[in-house]
C-alpha cells in the first residue's frame, strides 16, 4: 500500500486532474448531455456507456456519437450541457455529495496544505465547468490553481496543460506529482516528465494503466 505522505514528502506541488480522480463527476456529465441530445435528436444513453468514453473530452464524444454535427453544433451542444450540468451541481442534495468525492481527498488536502505542499487542479473540462465542480463538491479553497482545457492550445492527452501548471506554479516537474486516473489523463501526465499516480477508485477500466496506483487518498 502506497504510503501517501512518504510519496508527497519529495514534491513541493501536488496536481489533480479533476474527473474521476478527486470527483466521479463522469455519471453527471452523461446526465446532463443525454438532456441535450435529446433535443438534438439523438436517443442515446451515455449514462450506460461510461466505458466506452472513459477520459474523453466532451467534443471527442459528439463527435463519436453524432457524427452529423458540425463543429459549430458541436460546440454549442456542449455550451448548453454546461448549462444543465451547473443546474444539477446546484440542486446536487448535501448528503449525495460525499457520494461523488473520493475517499480521503479532504484529509489528504488539508495534509498538503500542513506541509505547505503548493495544489492545483488541471482538467480537459471546460473553465466554467472546472470552476463550479470545484465550488459545489467545496474544493476550491484548498486549490492554488485551477486549469480548464482552454487554458492551452492542446489538451490532454498532449502533456502541455501539465507542463503549463507548472510553469504556473513556478515548480520542476522533478518536485511535481501528479494524480490521474484516465488512459489520456495518464499519458499527458507522464509526458509532462512529473511522477504520476493514478487513483483507481472510481476508474473504469480493469487494466492496469500504470505502475504505481492508489484506490483513494486514504491518509
Amino acid at each position: 500500500m502506497t504510503d501517501l505522505k512518504a510519496l508527497v514528502s519529495s514534491h513541493d506541488a501536488v496536481i489533480f486532474d479533476m474527473d474521476g480522480t478527486i470527483v466521479n463527476t463522469e455519471p453527471l456529465h452523461a446526465r446532463a448531455a443525454v438532456i441535450v441530445l435529446k433535443d438534438l435528436g439523438f436517443n442515446i444513453n451515455l449514462e450506460a456507456c461510461l466505458d466506452q468514453f472513459y477520459g474523453m473530452t466532451d467534443t471527442a464524444v459528439l463527435k463519436l456519437t453524432c457524427p452529423s454535427l458540425s463543429d459549430l453544433e458541436i460546440e454549442s451542444a456542449i455550451a448548453e450541457k454546461n448549462k444543465h450540468l451547473v443546474a444539477l451541481f446546484q440542486n446536487l442534495p448535501e448528503e449525495e455529495k460525499n457520494t461523488y468525492i473520493t475517499p480521503g481527498l479532504f484529509d489528504f488536502l488539508k495534509f498538503l496544505k500542513s506541509q505547505n505542499k503548493a495544489i492545483a487542479v488541471v482538467s480537459a473540462s471546460e473553465d466554467i465547468i472546472v470552476e463550479k465542480t470545484l465550488e459545489c463538491f467545496a474544493i476550491t479553497s484548498y486549490v492554488d490553481l485551477q486549469m480548464g482545457r482552454h487554458q492551452t492550445v492542446l489538451t490532454k492527452p498532449h502533456p502541455d496543460p501539465y507542463i503549463e501548471g507548472m510553469k504556473r506554479l513556478n515548480i520542476q516537474a522533478a518536485k511535481t506529482l501528479i494524480f490521474e486516473d484516465s488512459p489520456t489523463g495518464l499519458q499527458s501526465a507522464v509526458a509532462s516528465g512529473a511522477s504520476v499516480v493514478r487513483i483507481t477508485g472510481f476508474a473504469h477500466a480493469e487494466t492496469i494503466l500504470h505502475n504505481r496506483e492508489i484506490k483513494n487518498f486514504l491518509l
